[in-house]
Parts: structure tokens; sequence; C-alpha cells
């Protein structure tokens, strides 16, 4: 006997909540995401993280792409390292950091 197709329903919208607006986190201040990302690097500077995992680790996950050119940049500045190309991952250097 074959099994038989799941049908799928598309969910309709609650009622509700028709209308009301889904309160927007607020922004952050200029160069204070890139203080976020460098400051949870340099807590744990014997592990490497991909910009995914540090958005989601910051409860920043749609800020993966500013997250990106941040790490690129502590790279250009000395302050981190990229341990691997593909996927992208990232650690903190720092003067008494073995690399």
């Amino acid at each position: 006997m074959k099994p038989r197709p799941r049908s799928y329903t598309a969910r309709r919208p609650d009622p509700s909540r028709a209308g009301v607006p889904i309160p927007r986190r607020q922004p952050l201040p200029a160069g204070q995401l890139r203080g976020m990302v460098l400051a949870w690097l340099q807590a744990r500077p014997r592990l490497d993280f991909s910009p995914a995992e540090l958005a989601n680790a910051l409860d920043r996950p749609t800020s993966r792409g500013a997250i990106i050119k941040i790490c690129q940049r502590l790279v250009d500045d000395g302050l981190a390292v990229r341990t691997q190309q593909r996927p992208q991952r990232y650690r903190a250097i720092g003067p008494d950091i073995a690399t």
C-alpha cells in the first residue's frame, strides 16, 4: 500500500494581530557592533567563529553582512586572524595570545 501524500494548507494570519506592527529593534550606535564582535572574540581567544555564529551569539542574526565586514576590518587592523577561508572563521589575536 502506497502512503497517501500529505496535503499542506497555508496558515492564515492571526486576525487578532491584523494591523498591529511588529516592534523593531533599535539600531545600535555607530561602532557598537564592532565593539561587541571584538569583545566576544577576545573573551574566547582560543576559539574561532564564523560570522553566522557571531551573529547568533550576539543576538543580531540579521547583521551577518555587517559582521563579515567587521571581521575583515579586524583582520586588517591586526586584531583578529582569519583561521579558515571556506567557511570563513575568525579568532582574536593579541599580545599575549599565541597564533
